[in-house]
């Protein structure tokens, strides 16, 4: 595998301590994955071992395995310990620089065999390959491994610098995280500064809707006969960003690509400047005249919450999706339409802790057994407890405290006791009555 050209470029940028990924990967016909990377950076305190996530081994362990770590050129030894986590023997001091060596291979399953999203998965005209690589897992004192549950997000990163060659079947076309640039047939370079993840699509016979807002560049990808839907998605994207921008700061990257793809069991999924829309919406969209425009207001306002001011996905999603959810409102708010949002938003957490009354708007992942509950009590339960606090401090103070949150925990990964703390210092009025109804604080 040495000598393909993929270079990935990492960047710890919680500790200031970079990071760097040279890597090879290619990707065949048949879906087999290929991979290398040399992994450098800086000891963020004394380290015995290097520990990576495989997230796609979550779902099959053949989807991405590690086949070997290497420091110059001593084979070093790892042990797995389970499908999605390996830890590295290497020690290395505080301070002090660090060079891995490794190599991994896999394979991306045709949709609907690959029990997931559809996240990591292959259809006759789009492949779906989210998190392809080892990840190196946060340093918080100790390694932040998390478990990797089948339900919601399980993938807890810092952001990262890239610069990536990828080879891919030739007919197919890249989408990625990042800026792609087509070098030849099947070869293309994809750069990207503090990129929370990697991810890439690849595309075959679609149709490409360009747009900008802000200075943002925005580019629908859809099959051609979803015109009119991937038209609207764009336009939903485009208003989004402006109301964002406005009340938030500037869009975090300066591109956003928005991907309809198969999936299932999600209507949209996440990451740094790329959306993937679950392609079956499309097809209904004139019928469905609030979740759709939902699904793109939503995603986008995860370049804010998540991409850009990150998250322990496992321990804590509702600081991300709260806030995700509840800025989509924000959108729906410069259209008039905040109160059937509202109702939709009341339903919902009803609904959800009528399926799961122990859990809280704030619980962990594992509070939810199979997702029961999870969207009504996370996603519409906060943005309910934001909209109360916001009803409570005023406009002025509550998009100051989301502003200063935003540049405390930019490109880093936030807590959501700050979040807390910080709406009660830029609130004049108390807030302890509305922790305690809706958080049980």
């Amino acid at each position: 595998m040495r000598g393909l050209a993929l270079l990935l470029v990492v960047g710890l940028a919680a500790a200031g301590a970079p990071l760097r990924y040279e890597m090879t990967l290619s990707v065949s016909p048949d879906g087999l994955l290929q991979g290398e990377a040399t992994v450098s950076g800086t000891a963020l305190a004394d380290w015995t071992e290097l520990v990576f996530r495989l997230y796609p081994a979550a779902l099959d362990p053949t989807y991405l395995r590690l086949t070997g770590a290497w420091r110059e050129d001593e084979e070093l030894p790892w042990r797995a310990v389970d499908p999605t986590t390996v830890e590295i023997c290497y020690l290395v001091p505080a301070g002090q620089t660090f060079s891995v060596a490794l190599e991994f291979s896999g394979r991306v399953p045709p949709f609907g065999e690959d029990r997931g999203y559809g996240s990591f998965a292959r259809s006759p005209q789009a492949w779906v390959l989210a998190q392809a690589y080892p990840v190196l897992a946060p340093w918080n004192g100790s390694w932040t491994v998390r478990p990797a549950l089948p339900w919601g997000d399980s993938t807890v990163a810092e952001v990262a610098d890239y610069s990536v060659e990828l080879g891919v079947p030739q007919g197919w076309t890249a989408v990625a995280t990042g800026r792609e640039e087509e070098l030849a047939p099947g070869q293309y370079r994809i750069e990207g500064e503090n990129l929370r993840e990697f991810a890439f699509v690849l595309l075959r016979g679609y149709a490409v809707q360009p747009g900008s807002a802000n200075g943002v560049l925005v580019r629908s990808y859809f099959p051609p006969d979803r015109t009119a839907a991937g038209k609207t998605a764009l336009a939903v994207t485009l208003d989004a960003l402006q109301v964002y921008t406005e009340l938030l700061g500037p869009h975090p990257f300066p591109e956003l690509d928005i991907v309809a793809v198969p999936l299932r069991g999600a209507a949209g999924i996440e990451y740094p400047g790329l959306i993937l829309a679950g392609e079956a919406y499309y097809g209904r969209f004139s019928q469905d005249p609030l979740f759709f425009p939902m699904i793109f207001a939503h995603e986008v306002a995860h370049q804010w919450w998540y991409a850009e001011v990150g998250a322990d996905q496992v321990a804590e999603p509702w600081v991300d999706e709260a806030l995700a959810t509840y800025t989509s409102g924000l959108y729906f708010e410069a259209k008039g339409r905040l109160p059937e949002l509202l109702h939709y938003w009341d339903n919902g957490y009803a609904a959800g802790r009528s399926r799961n009354p122990g859990a809280r708007i704030t619980s962990p992942l594992s509070a939810f057994p199979g997702g029961a509950g999870y969207g009504g009590i996370v996603y519409s339960g906060g943005a309910l407890f934001l909209h109360a606090l916001r009803d409570r401090m005023g406009d002025k103070a509550f998009f100051r405290a989301l502003r200063r949150f935003r540049e405390e925990f930019r490109w880093l990964i936030a807590r959501g006791a700050r979040l807390l703390e910080i709406l009660a210092e830029e609130s004049s009025v108390p807030l302890d009555d509305l922790y305690h109804a809706w958080l049980g604080r």
